[in-house]
């Protein structure tokens, strides 16, 4: 078949372990925008963390930020479109999970700029925040995500505590392995699922026509949401658990081998589109 869509997360899906896309990625990519298939990226980075796409940047992929709240235009390095955490709402938030969770300390992403509480690690010196004030002066200031960051929990563990404190408040999300759980937490409604079919609805496309290619759980509503949903196979077991189809894991290759295999299958059956 030949994708409507493609839909892709970085980090643990496109990217390989040392953040770069693939070549085979890549050149599978190239091969669908021949077919004429538009590509999304669909990140929980922030705009600031979008450099390594030079190898596609000639595709002008669509680029759906911060698991949702903005839409970047990589070609100009502008921000097409974001949505915004109510300021009140994430005050009260704030303080009922510093309330449940007291060691927890939190950072905001504004688009382009970020900001952090004063006791916010700075993980390795290589992103200096632009604002550091407290959680409730931050909120004020235009944000698109907030982070909740733990240090002693796990993200699952984390996110099972502190994610029914927030309800339908708020979206929250984590995609951060490791010790250090990071709760994700964005404006209420706003996914990675609801800015791509919003994408999609300007594009004439449906979702059921969608591929789409994710490992952690904030993939796993955009991965609903498609026809054709794809867990890594070195995937959160959230989303292995769904029966979504499997791609190879992402040192593998998987973005690539998948879409290679969709189009041959498409070139065999309609020899006119290779």
């Amino acid at each position: 078949m030949v994708p409507a869509l493609i839909a892709t997360d970085l980090d643990g899906t496109l990217l390989d372990a040392e953040s770069r896309i693939p070549r085979r990625n890549a050149e599978a990519l190239w091969r669908a925008h021949r077919h004429g298939v538009p590509i999304a990226i669909t990140t929980g980075r922030p705009v600031r963390w979008l450099g390594g796409l030079e190898s596609i940047q000639g595709l002008r992929p669509h680029v759906i930020c911060s698991n949702g709240s903005v839409r970047f235009d990589l070609a100009s390095g502008t921000m097409a479109h974001r949505v915004e955490v109510p300021p009140d709402t994430a005050r009260s938030v704030a303080a009922e999970l510093r309330d449940r969770e007291p060691g927890i300390t939190f950072a905001v992403e504004i688009g382009a700029r970020w900001g952090c509480e004063p006791g916010f690690p700075i993980r390795d010196g290589r992103a200096v925040p632009d604002v550091i004030a407290p959680i409730d002066e931050l909120v004020g200031i235009g944000v698109v995500k907030l982070m909740a960051l733990s240090g002693t929990s796990s993200s699952d563990a984390l996110a099972q505590r502190l994610v029914p404190i927030i309800g339908g408040r708020l979206s929250a999300t984590w995609s951060m392995g490791g010790a250090r759980g990071l709760l994700e937490i964005g404006p209420p409604g706003v996914s990675k699922a609801t800015a791509l079919r919003e994408l999609c609805d300007e594009l004439g496309i449906g979702l059921h026509d969608v591929v789409a290619f994710g490992d952690m759980p904030n993939d796993l509503d955009m991965l609903r949401a498609v026809g054709h949903p794809y867990a890594m196979a070195n995937a959160h077991p959230l989303l292995l658990a769904e029966g979504f189809n499997l791609a190879p894991r992402h040192t593998d290759d998987g973005v690539g081998r998948v879409v290679d295999a969709l189009l041959d299958a498409a070139d065999t059956h309609h020899p006119s589109l290779s």
